[in-house]
Parts: C-alpha cells; sequence; structure tokens
C-alpha cells in the first residue's frame, strides 16, 4: 500500500470513527425509547384527557385490556425515590420482565416496579409494549373509539437515524463528515494528478483512468471503513452487550455507505471539472493547478461551518447547564403533589369551600407552596418595567426552591423602588383573586423580593404550574397566607393548574379525608366526580434529561466541524507548497526564512479569514462573542502553521527528488 493510501486510511479513520460514535448515539437513543433489554417492539403515547373515563376508570381499561391482549405494557416515569436522573418502568399487571435490567450505555440499572407506583400518576404517558403485539392494532381501536388519544411508534432503526439526521446537533456531525469526505477526495485527486496527465499523454482512455483512480479511492475508504466497524462492533458487544450489536453494525454501515457514496460522488464531480487541459500539458503546468479553486472553496466553506456553529454549540452547552439546574429543581419538588380534579363545573363549585379549608389546614403545618407567575405576554397591559415576570409565592415555595442554597437566593425590594402602574396592577389583581372587602390589608401585607445577581429563580407558570420558569429577573410577591390572601374559587382554580402543591402523597391523602374531600365522602354526598393526588415533577424530569442530553451533542458537533476544517486547511496548503514549490525551494536554498516565503499566501488567507469572521458576527449577532473569537482565533492559527508544514515538506520531497 502507497504512502498516500495509508494516509487516506488513517485520515478516513478519524471519520469512521466519528460516525461510529453517532451510530452508538442512535443506539443508545433508540434503546432509550425501546429497550432491548426487556424486549421492547412498540411506544404509545396515550392521552386521556379528552375522554370521559376518570383516572381510576382509565388504568382499570388499561389493565383489563393489557392483561386480556398480552402486550405486556409497562409506563415510563421518573424515579423520585432516588438522588439520580432515572427512569422507572412500572407493570400495569406486575408480570413479565425481571425486575432490572441493563441499558446498552451500561452506566445505569433500570428498574421494573410494580403497578403500586401508579397510585399516584396519571394515566396519560408513556408505554412501552414488551408483550406480543398481534392485537396492538385491536388494543387502539378499543381506546379511540372511547375518546381517547393515542400515538403509536412501532421500533425501527431508520427511524431512529431519520430523527437524529433531523436533530440540528446530529446534522452538523454529518455535514462535517461530509466536508471531511470531500477534503480527502480533493488529497486524493491533489496526489494522483501527475501521474493521470502522464496517463492522458499515453493515450489512456478518459473513462479507464476515472474507473482506476476511484476504485483505488474507494478501495482505501472501504478498508478504514472495516477496520472501524469490527473494531467498533467488537467494542459494543464487550463493554456494552452483544444484543446490540446488530441494532449498532446496521446503523453504522448505513452511515458508512451513504458517507462512501458521497464521496465517491464527490470525488468524480471534482476529478470531473479538473481535468487536465492540452495547454496546461503543454506548457507543463502543474497537475495539480486545477484542483486549487475547489481546494479553496472547501477551506473557505469548513471554515465557516466552525465559526457559524461555534455559538450555538456554546448556547447548547450553556442551555445543558441550565436543564441540569431545572432537573435539580424539579428533583427538589419530587415529594410534592397537585390535586387533580377530575370532576364537571358544578361539583367543583360545591367543594370549593371545603378545598379554602383544606388549604387553610396544610398551611398550619407548613405543608402547601404557591408559585403562580405572569409573564409580560401573560398582562400586556402592565409594564414590568426591569423584571421579566411576577410571581405569587409564598414563604413554602421560597423554602423548596432554595433549600440547600450555599447562599442567599432572593433580596427584599422596596416598594418605592416599583413603579405606581405595576402596584396599581397587582393591587386590583389581588382585589379580583380575594375577598374583596379586606383586598387593601392584603395587598399592603405583601412583601416583595427579587434573586440575587447569579441565581435563577425557578417559579411555576400560571395556569399551568407543570412547567417551571427560570429568571434572575423576576419579581416576588410574596404573600404571608393562601388562605387569607385568595378566596376559596381562586384556590381551587390554583390547584387546579398545579400551581398550589402539597407536601407528600399521604399525608395529603390524609388533608382530603379530613376534609370530606376523600372518594368515599365525595359519593355520600352524591358527588360522582374525585380528587386525585398526583405528582407534579414527573414530567418535567423527563423533558429535561431529553433536553440536557440533546444539547450535549451539539457540542460533538463542533469537535467534528473542526476536525474537518484541520484536514481541509493542511490539504490546501499542501497543494498551494506543490504548485509553488519551484518558487519556495531556491529561495529556502538562498536562506529566507519560512515566515518571509509565506507571507504572502498567509497574509491573503488571514486577510479573506477575518472578513468571513466578520460577516459570520453581523448576521448571527451572538451572544458570546468570545467563544465565536475563540473558534476563530484556532481557525486562522491552522493557516500558518499549515503552510509552514506543507512548504517544509516539499522542500525535503524536492530535495529527495520525490517532488
Amino acid at each position: 500500500m502507497s504512502m498516500y493510501k495509508r494516509m487516506i486510511v488513517i485520515v478516513s479513520g478519524v471519520l469512521f470513527t466519528l460516525l461510529a460514535l453517532l451510530a452508538a448515539i442512535i443506539t443508545d437513543l433508540n434503546d432509550r425509547d425501546f429497550p432491548q433489554a426487556i424486549g421492547s417492539k412498540s411506544r404509545l403515547d396515550i392521552s386521556f384527557n379528552e375522554s370521559e373515563f376518570s383516572i381510576n376508570e382509565a388504568f382499570s381499561k388499561l389493565k383489563e385490556l393489557d392483561a386480556r391482549l398480552g402486550l405486556g405494557l409497562i409506563k415510563i416515569a421518573p424515579d423520585l425515590a432516588s438522588d439520580k436522573d432515572d427512569k422507572i418502568f412500572v407493570t400495569l399487571n406486575g408480570e413479565g420482565p425481571p425486575d432490572e435490567f441493563t441499558w446498552f450505555n451500561g452506566d445505569e440499572t433500570g428498574k421494573i416496579v410494580g403497578k403500586d407506583r401508579l397510585d399516584f400518576s396519571y394515566p396519560d404517558g408513556v408505554y412501552l409494549v414488551t408483550g406480543n403485539t398481534a392485537r396492538l392494532s385491536e388494543f387502539e381501536d378499543t381506546l379511540k373509539d372511547a375518546g381517547v388519544k393515542m400515538t403509536r411508534w412501532d421500533a425501527s432503526i431508520l427511524d431512529s437515524l431519520v430523527f437524529v439526521v433531523m436533530e440540528r446537533g446530529f446534522t452538523t456531525v454529518v455535514l462535517a463528515s461530509l466536508a471531511l469526505t470531500a477534503s480527502l477526495a480533493l488529497f486524493w485527486l491533489s496526489v494522483k494528478a501527475r501521474g493521470r496527465a502522464l496517463r492522458i499523454l499515453g493515450g489512456s482512455p478518459i473513462v479507464r483512468i476515472q474507473m482506476q483512480d476511484l476504485t483505488e479511492f474507494g478501495g482505501a475508504l472501504l478498508i478504514s471503513a472495516g477496520i472501524v466497524a469490527i473494531v467498533a462492533t467488537s467494542y459494543v458487544g464487550v463493554f456494552h452487550g452483544w444484543m446490540y450489536v446488530s441494532t449498532f453494525i446496521k446503523v453504522l454501515i448505513s452511515l458508512q455507505v451513504v458517507v462512501m457514496a458521497i464521496s465517491m460522488l464527490a470525488a468524480l464531480i471534482m476529478s470531473a471539472s479538473a481535468w487536465p487541459s492540452a495547454t496546461m500539458l503543454a506548457t507543463r503546468q502543474p497537475a495539480v493547478k486545477s484542483l486549487r479553486a475547489v481546494s479553496i472553496v472547501i477551506q473557505a466553506l469548513t471554515f465557516i461551518l466552525v465559526v457559524a456553529t461555534a455559538a450555538p454549540a456554546w448556547s447548547a452547552y450553556k442551555h445543558s447547564s441550565a436543564k441540569a439546574v431545572e432537573m435539580a429543581q424539579w428533583k427538589k419538588l419530587s415529594n410534592q403533589v397537585s390535586i387533580v380534579f377530575a370532576t364537571d363545573t358544578d361539583e367543583m363549585a360545591d367543594m370549593e369551600p371545603k378545598i379554602g379549608e383544606m388549604v387553610k389546614d396544610a398551611e398550619s403545618a407548613e405543608a402547601v407552596a404557591l408559585s403562580y407567575t405572569y409573564t409580560q405576554e401573560m398582562w400586556p397591559s402592565i409594564d414590568f418595567g426591569k423584571y421579566s415576570a411576577v410571581s405569587f409565592v409564598n414563604q413554602g415555595w421560597l423554602d423548596l426552591v432554595t433549600k440547600g442554597a450555599k447562599q442567599r437566593a432572593i433580596a427584599p425590594v422596596s416598594y418605592h423602588k416599583l413603579s405606581e402602574e405595576l402596584i396599581h396592577g397587582i393591587q386590583e389583581e389581588i382585589e379580583v383573586l380575594s375577598n374583596k372587602e379586606h383586598s387593601k390589608n392584603r395587598f399592603e401585607s405583601i412583601q416583595f423580593f427579587h434573586p440575587v445577581e447569579g441565581f435563577r429563580f425557578p417559579v411555576a407558570q400560571g395556569g399551568g404550574g407543570e412547567s417551571l420558569h427560570f429568571g434572575d429577573d423576576i419579581l416576588l410577591a410574596v404573600v404571608p397566607s393562601l388562605s387569607d390572601t385568595f378566596n376559596d374559587s381562586t384556590l381551587t382554580s390554583m390547584i387546579s393548574s398545579s400551581n398550589v402543591v402539597f407536601t407528600g402523597v399521604t399525608a395529603t391523602q390524609q388533608l382530603l379525608e379530613r376534609h370530606s374531600l376523600d372518594v368515599r365522602a365525595l359519593r355520600d354526598r352524591g358527588i360522582n366526580g374525585e380528587l386525585k393526588v398526583i405528582y407534579i415533577a414527573e414530567e418535567g424530569i423527563l423533558q429535561a434529561q431529553f433536553a440536557a442530553y440533546l444539547a450535549w451533542l451539539q457540542n460533538l458537533s463542533l469537535i467534528a466541524q473542526v476536525i474537518a476544517f484541520s484536514v481541509a486547511t493542511a490539504i490546501s496548503a499542501l497543494i498551494t507548497a506543490t504548485l509553488q514549490a519551484k518558487r519556495d525551494f531556491p529561495l529556502r536554498v538562498a536562506g529566507r526564512s519560512w515566515m518571509r516565503i509565506l507571507q504572502s499566501r498567509v497574509g491573503k488567507e488571514l486577510f479573506v479569514g477575518g472578513i468571513l469572521v466578520s460577516i459570520i458576527v453581523m448576521l448571527q449577532r451572538p451572544n458570546v462573542l468570545g467563544i465565536v473569537l475563540l473558534i476563530a482565533a484556532y481557525g486562522l492559527l491552522m493557516v500558518p502553521l499549515s503552510h509552514l508544514f506543507a512548504a517544509s515538506w516539499c522542500f525535503n520531497g524536492v530535495s529527495k527528488r520525490r517532488i
């Protein structure tokens, strides 16, 4: 094998290793969606919101259908009892898979628990089918006829591959791979240019020359792809489990075939567009001269990709950090529950006085927390000034979200620092939400705070407490007492939207019983609805986990872009050095320094690079300019280093009559 083929094999090995990492990520994501260790075949997203089922009726229906059809349904839920950010899997009928299983990544163990874990959960959510799927369509039809919404996904490697490629973080990895393959094709054509010109002069047919060049190039890629596939597959089998090899190798080979096909196509197009002309051969110009324009384009495109993706990658990292903080906050709320009203409007109105009494009871035990947040979009008639949101909270919420903080998280705000318009708006809102005869006194008892610098305070979105809003510019209106500040109707509404939460499932169930709001007491009063105690943190934790994982992958794409640019720059410099060898050699022999020899070509590229960076910065207007300039500085540093290495290499080649 020639030296150039070995270089192709080595550099493409980096590319195929990157594809192996991407294949491992796809395999991991596929395993997360369809855990192979428990035989997951399908995934169902079920929503009972528009059906007539109560929560208990919904679970009963699911259990009955699961047992009758042999589906082996398992509901996904976060592990709230653990300090880690794990998911657990709950069987509907307590049969089937083992109690524990391993994931593809091997860092943690999946836990399968009994159906009792669903006693305080929504029936809505994601379910895995681990049993027989032959009658799954019957299951779908039965529930849809009852008004239940359902989305079904069957295990499919192609779907996972398409999903990954459509994600921005993965797409940039693919773009980097394509840029690297184009650079490799350019390098191969540059080293074969002289031999190809001689064969043209010798009368060889163009088709034969093209086929020989592409066959050798494709063979080098195939050797590299095969080596990486064997090593990566063996690694997956030994360290992750042989059950995952089939999925992994299918994904890897699919990626390799696509990239190799595009590489061959790029090589063919560049070869045809840069075919040595008769004039070039007659005037004895270097054969690689026709490839110079292509090399400049590839170098410029990869540089633009690197600089343009720097800011999004950094934002993704910061987003990942923010999601980690959000996940930690959700974990602090893991023991908090909300009360879901499976009743009609008239029944809720009948229960409002007892709900007000229940809240007062919970306050006396310090077991209730409030956060109801207005953003500027929700309250457009009021100018918030320097604040992005106004949140009504109580001391219980402050204690929950600042638990474990190493320093003070909030600082008081004087009435005098708030605009009259904002104060008047808050006072009017209190009048609407409270008993009007004492609303003024209640407003005067409210204290105002804001987060200290560096602390992003979490508050619950108004009308949807299952969504947390983080900000360091939130005005906190701390009410001294929920039951004294808000009327029973307001409290009922806030509880139904999960903006008022209670501590502990058992304690909250006892609250319902003491105030005759449990199922038995409601039935005795002729009320057919029910109040269900539900954990509030489940969906938030799952969403934060997924968002943090995708954000991390954005940074992998930046690394891929840097590799692609580095290779493209080195190849472009090598072509330039080859073209300038007749000039550089005598100058160097005469004692001129490399800095003086290379200053013209390096200066031009640095100048163009600076213009490209300026254009990207003006178009993107990134929030973090520093990371963009850092990546740009690396790119501009690669230019003189690549030219120095390439010129030195060509000088040695001419000295030894290899060039």
